[in-house]
């Protein structure tokens, strides 16, 4: 036995040899490694076909440490190879994507159960950056490239949707860079008079859906070529597909949602339950709904009636044994008060000053124009930094990232458009300058931190010794007494240091709400100008462009006649009133 070989192995991979005898050749070697790799696999199956022989409850515990183990060991090829998913894919994974030796929880349990069921219903739930993304790619391209015949070849097969187009073209990168090479092997009919088919190959084709092609959809051109898998949000797909184009979704068989707990939420829950209309009366649809937080109970339990035929519900979390071997960095959460909004500003140029501010940094604001705002004050601190949100176009934000990336931009200024999904790492330092809404996208904007900063043991050792630090800190002011309770409660249970236990019971007063505004609370502009000066220079400036109007309008200022003020009385009366 080649033990060196077998250890080795998968390291330099190379494409087939066109010549079919050398080959068949390979194909030898490579099965009789396989047996030989078998061995060792086969002795944890032998130990544990003997203490299920042995019929005794009290080896139960035994058999699921044997599992574990067994689970705990496997890696990304194995799993993969084991799966007997297409060689050219395993090939990609191994060669241009990092951080995969070995798989999540969220992967280990959803790609084998994508790939040996049909028609499958999954609802993924797993925290953010554990691998979500591969654990559905992985198994719809490996379907796609089982599934695919002269039929449905020019034919859109799977659809993933996201809620943001910075997430949808993130989810295409990933998914471009696995299906390059792949080759989709069909049968060709022959014009001669024999009919006999012929073996042909196309390249499995992956879209962003752009304006491009929607306008080619709308338009209802002929001979337009469909890629096999389209990635896009809700919104787009809506505009180029409608109830009239239901021949374009004929022969989709995987129907993906990626953070489908925001898709359902009021901002998107039309949008999405139009799609699912036009997708739900396909035969053998598969239906793979992932996210990072899981939806109240109610919510998912109506997504599952109203959607979903008994789904397979796969939920993980951070303490699985299946990811003990990954040593995560330290993330510290920490709840800061500030008073007003004049205190936040303060307290973030006092954090510029000190060691806690360490790029990259993501600053989360609830608008676009508080971002703006933030922007110009920080603007002039000699820190290379940028704003990031909806109203720019989607080029823009593209050069935004790519230079946070480069680390041409150490600070981003943004709203919650890149709170999910995004996979950038290395950030260290994330600041919710203004408290989130709810305690899910508090968990999706930490989510942010740590990423690529893992290091995995192998063989008992370590890679990499020193265990970054990263950190969350969050602003709270006087009105955001309401949203800052379930914060609290989320940081303590992270194990966070310094919350104060009235803060996390809720015994707290609120804000008084705007009078004109019932629903929303008046917050302050950002500025460390005090309010008096702001309203002495509001007052200049009005006065300003007042004498300015007059000027360029003498005339109408001449015609102006004032009346006499009313009188009471005759001017005999009024003289003797004095």
């Amino acid at each position: 036995m080649d033990i060196f070989k077998i250890l080795t192995r998968g390291t330099n991979i190379r494409p087939p040899s066109e010549n079919n005898s050398q080959f068949a050749v390979n194909k030898k070697v490579s099965l009789e490694e396989d047996k030989e790799l078998d061995f060792f696999n086969n002795q944890n199956k032998k130990n544990k076909n003997t203490i299920l022989n042995t019929q005794d409850n009290s080896n139960a515990e035994e058999i699921a440490e044997l599992e574990e183990e067994e689970a705990k060991n496997i890696s990304m090829r194995d799993l993969l190879v084991k799966n007997h998913v297409n060689g050219k894919l395993i090939y990609n994974i191994d060669n241009y994507l990092l951080n995969v030796d070995k798989p999540t929880e969220i992967q280990n349990r959803s790609i084998p159960y994508a790939l040996e069921n049909e028609s499958t219903s999954i609802i993924g739930i797993s925290p953010t950056g554990t691998g979500k993304t591969l654990a559905f790619i992985i198994p719809l391209i490996s379907k796609i490239i089982a599934n695919t015949n002269e039929k449905n070849l020019n034919s859109i097969q799977g659809i993933i949707i996201a809620p943001t187009n910075d997430l949808a073209k993130q989810i295409f990168q990933v998914t471009e860079t696995l299906t390059q090479g792949i080759l989709l092997n069909h049968k060709n009919s022959k014009t001669n008079a024999d009919s006999k088919k012929k073996q042909s190959s196309t390249k499995l084709d992956v879209q962003l859906l752009s304006t491009k092609l929607t306008n080619k959809l709308q338009l209802e051109e002929t001979n337009i070529k469909l890629p096999h898998i389209l990635i896009c949000t809700p919104k787009r797909l809506l505009s180029a597909i409608t109830e009239k184009d239901q021949a374009l979704l004929e022969h989709l068989k995987f129907f993906i949602i990626d953070e489908f707990d925001q898709l359902f939420s009021n901002d998107f829950i039309k949008q999405t339950e139009k799609l699912l209309k036009l997708v739900s009366p396909l035969e053998q649809i598969n239906k793979w709904f992932f996210s990072a937080t899981k939806p109240n109970d109610s919510l998912l339990k109506d997504i599952v009636k109203r959607h979903l035929e008994q789904p397979e519900i796969i939920e993980c979390k951070y303490s699985s044994k299946l990811t003990s071997e990954i040593f995560k960095p330290k993330i510290t959460e920490s709840l800061v008060f500030v008073g007003n909004e004049q205190g936040k500003l303060l307290q973030l140029r006092q954090l510029q000053q000190t060691a806690k501010f360490i790029p990259p940094m993501l600053i989360f604001l609830e608008s676009y124009s508080r971002c703006i705002a933030l922007y110009n004050e920080l603007k002039y601190n000699n820190i290379p930094m940028a704003t990031l949100h909806s109203k720019q176009t989607l080029t823009e934000r593209d050069n935004i990232i790519n230079d946070f990336k480069m680390g041409k931009t150490w600070v981003i200024i943004t709203t919650d458009i890149m709170a999910r999904g995004l996979d950038i790492n290395g950030v260290r330092t994330v600041i919710n300058y203004d408290i989130p809404k709810t305690k899910e996208l508090y968990i999706h904007r930490l989510g942010r931190l740590g990423r690529g900063l893992t290091s995995y043991s192998s063989n008992g050792k370590i890679r990499n010794k020193m265990q970054i630090e990263c950190e969350c800190i969050t602003l709270y002011s006087k009105i955001d007494a309401k949203d800052v309770v379930p914060i609290a409660r989320v940081i303590k249970q992270h194990g966070g240091e310094g919350v104060p236990d009235w803060l996390v019971e809720g015994r707290i007063r609120s804000e008084k709400k705007d009078k004109n505004n019932d629903n929303k609370l008046k917050r302050e502009k950002i500025s460390t100008v005090p309010g008096i000066v702001r309203k002495e220079r509001r007052m200049r400036k009005e006065m300003i462009e007042a004498s300015k109007k007059r000027k360029l309008n003498p005339d109408a200022q001449a015609k102006k006649s004032y009346k006499p003020r009313e009188q009471n009385g005759s001017d005999e009366e009024i003289k003797k009133k004095k």
